[in-house]
């Protein structure tokens, strides 16, 4: 019967500390871009474009895209729709790399934050240029050139940590229902 009671509080334990790695492994990354991360376009985008491994949710996410003369170009809330956050965009300005930094919140619950990086090659319109004109076809979109933007917020320790705490709890709750039951014996 010992056996039976010390076996018993050690599954849930070892599936719960075997559970942060699962989840770390099904995070939700930036998946695709448009523009493309590292990309050169010549005419200006009216919106950008972010597709996501994983379904989002509709709060808490935040974009912003800053030029090559520092202003900020994001114009409005980005709209999310499961795992596609477009952002609409004011008219770029001058030609040069602009950035873009996100911040969503994944189905799952975990924030994800990143970033990409595009080039206009040409001034937008806000410096004389052109701009995109909405075409009714869907953007291909692109993967970006790296998916190692992607953030897990927990540290490293920090499922060693769960798993020592979950083995000393259920060492702990042996020892003390032994102890409570040697009377009854």
């Amino acid at each position: 019967m010992g056996a039976v009671l010390l076996s018993a509080p050690v599954l849930p334990a070892a599936a719960q500390s075997a559970a942060p790695a699962l989840r770390a492994a099904a995070h939700t990354s930036l998946k695709a871009s448009s523009p493309q991360d590292g990309g050169r376009v010549g005419t200006a985008p009216s919106h950008l474009v972010l597709e996501f491994t994983g379904r989002l949710v509709t709060f808490g996410y935040r974009v912003e895209v800053r030029g090559p003369d520092g202003r900020a170009y994001q114009a409005g809330p980005p709209r999310v729709v499961r795992a596609t956050l477009t952002q609409p965009m004011m008219p770029l300005g001058p030609p040069g790399e602009y950035q873009v930094a996100f911040r969503v919140v994944a189905a799952d619950g975990h924030p994800l934050a990143g970033g990409i990086r595009f080039t206009l090659t040409v001034p937008g319109p806000a410096a004389g240029g052109v701009m995109a004109v909405e075409a009714p076809a869907p953007l291909a979109l692109v993967p970006p050139a790296s998916l190692a933007d992607s953030v897990n917020n927990a540290p490293a320790w920090a499922s060693w940590l769960a798993g020592v705490l979950s083995l000393a709890m259920v060492l702990g709750t042996a020892l003390l229902g032994r102890r409570m039951t040697r009377d009854l014996d």
